[in-house]
């Protein structure tokens, strides 16, 4: 027998695969239309406060155009987040048109649409602790590394999304104790936490390395539930 035919080569078979049945090219999928930057640019001058920055009035008459609150509603932390805010509480120009043109949005319609369909309990594991370390620091003020502990009471219902056990008693634990600011480290640590121990405190190791904002949490906790 004659030995069987080569396989075709890789630019070949992708050739191929480009051909309907008939032998005839597949038409290329459509190019996405073209955004419109001097729009983009529109709508920042219709909310910016300054001529490169947008600050807390401007973030306030945003959501109004987009029916949100912007005290209550995780949207508008999650627009900021996903327009990539270095600052706390401002979006600069630059941020502003390099992601509303990498998202396409370029009329306060479409703006709308992507902010109204914003979800981040939908999101996976590592997205969502980017976004939970975002609301962080988008949250300080000015140069403080810290938040204060009431700021902390106020935004982790808004930015867990419902995904901690132990939002309740961590928040009438933190409002009960001394601490009065709360860092960096241990936000993040907390939400860790509710990933790795449960409400039963399952999972928890006393020389682990958590916060000592923690450990006092749960020596707390513990000591409630035997009274």
């Amino acid at each position: 027998l004659d030995p069987p035919p080569p396989p075709p080569p890789p630019a070949m078979s992708a050739l191929r695969r480009l051909r309907s049945p008939r032998g005839e090219r597949r038409a290329p999928p459509p190019a996405p239309p073209p955004c419109d930057i001097a729009a983009i640019l529109g709508l920042w001058d219709t909310y910016a406060d300054e001529e490169d920055a947008m600050g807390m009035d401007g973030l306030v008459a945003l959501c109004a155009a987009l029916g949100i609150d912007p005290e209550s509603d995780v949207r508008l932390l999650c627009l900021c987040w996903h327009l990539k805010a270095k600052k706390p509480a401002l979006l600069l120009k630059e941020e502003w048109c390099e992601g509303l043109e990498r998202l396409r949005l370029d009329s306060i319609e479409k703006l709308k649409v992507f902010v109204l369909a914003l979800d981040p309990a939908s999101l996976d594991k590592r997205s969502f602790r980017d976004f939970f370390k975002f609301v962080f620091l988008f949250s300080r003020e000015g140069t403080h590394r810290t938040i204060e502990k009431d700021l902390v009471a106020a935004l982790m219902p808004i930015a867990l999304c419902g995904r901690s056990p132990h939002e309740a008693p961590f928040l009438k634990f933190l409002e009960a104790c001394a601490t009065t600011r709360v860092t960096l480290d241990q936000w993040c640590s907390f939400l860790e936490f509710t990933d790795k121990v449960s409400t039963d405190f399952e999972g928890y190791e006393e020389d682990g390395a958590w916060p000592l904002l923690l450990d006092e949490y749960v020596e707390q906790a513990r000591a409630d539930k035997e009274v």
